[in-house]
């Protein structure tokens, strides 16, 4: 779970405080039952990616929990001070309770980690896909904590989920997509993975690329004999998964499909500055195109 960086701002239900002094109360349904939503975009030199996506994906996951949200532009405004306190390589999220409480805070991050090939080892507990809250981002975030912490104590980067089917799901931050034949494999949503913004961006580019595609039932031998892997994230966009499980996945090195596609996605991801939203009949006005 991310936190504030220091120097940036919080805002909070309209009021920007210093990360230092914001808090949510001990009584809201977000501290005492995780009954909360949240996205977490990247942020490029003072413009959010993928914007228009997350807004969507937040008003999707605010009608499982009840949740209700401000329209876009109020979503968009809440963005617009903890952006302009960020420096150019950074995140911000946006946080919703059932409560009412609305939040927005960000922190910078380390560009060498968008693109960076990775590792990953297979947890050792799985999740159902059939949980009430199989496929949203929620505050109820501890499995993914644990998880994650597992995959470090272990030396790798992420750690890979199967569901109660025995099938492999996703990642703790990240969806995973196998190469195997010149085919992508990946789980659905069916399967209780996040329908994620950038794998739904390289599923795109692969059949742009006319690439085949299998969403579904993807079984772990296929990912032990892959030919490539990759993980996807908002913040991190195409990372290569090299290794898995400690051993080489493919040649043990980032794969040429993995490239074509790391390569189209950021063609195709869109960048929007939050404080013009609005300021157009169309509403956002995003553009797209390669950001650095």
């Amino acid at each position: 779970m991310r936190v504030p960086g220091r120097g940036s701002v919080v805002w909070i239900n309209g009021q920007t405080l210093p990360d230092s002094e914001a808090v949510l109360p001990l009584s809201d349904p977000v501290v005492q039952a995780g009954l909360g939503i949240f996205e977490t975009m990247a942020v490029r030199r003072g413009l959010v990616l993928d914007l228009p996506a997350h807004l969507a994906r937040l008003r999707g996951a605010a009608e499982v929990m009840s949740v209700d949200l401000p329209l876009d532009a109020g979503l968009a405004g809440a963005l617009v001070p903890v952006v302009a306190s960020l420096p150019e390589v950074a995140w911000v999220k946006i946080l919703a309770s059932r409560s009412g409480l609305l939040a927005a805070f960000g922190a910078g991050m380390d560009p060498a980690e968008e693109g960076r090939p990775s590792s990953a080892i297979l947890l050792d507990w799985r999740r159902s896909h059939l949980g009430p809250i199989a496929g949203i981002k929620t505050l109820n975030y501890a499995p993914f904590i644990l998880g994650t912490e597992q995959a470090m104590a272990a030396g790798a980067d992420e750690g890979i989920w199967l569901n109660t089917r025995g099938h492999v799901g996703e990642g703790c931050s990240s969806n995973l997509v196998v190469v195997q034949g010149g085919k992508l494999f990946t789980a659905s949503p069916g399967d209780g993975v996040l329908p994620g913004i950038v794998r739904d961006l390289a599923l795109r580019a692969a059949r742009d690329l006319l690439l085949p595609v299998h969403e579904g039932k993807v079984r772990l031998k296929r990912l032990e004999q892959a030919d490539e892997a990759f993980l996807t994230s908002s913040l991190r966009s195409v990372r290569p998964l090299v290794r898995f499980r400690f051993r080489p996945v493919g040649r043990g090195q980032p794969g040429p499909i993995t490239a074509r596609i790391a390569r189209k996605v950021n063609e195709m991801r869109t960048f929007s500055d939050p404080a013009r939203w609005g300021s157009n009949e169309e509403g956002d006005p995003s553009t797209v195109g390669t950001y650095v």
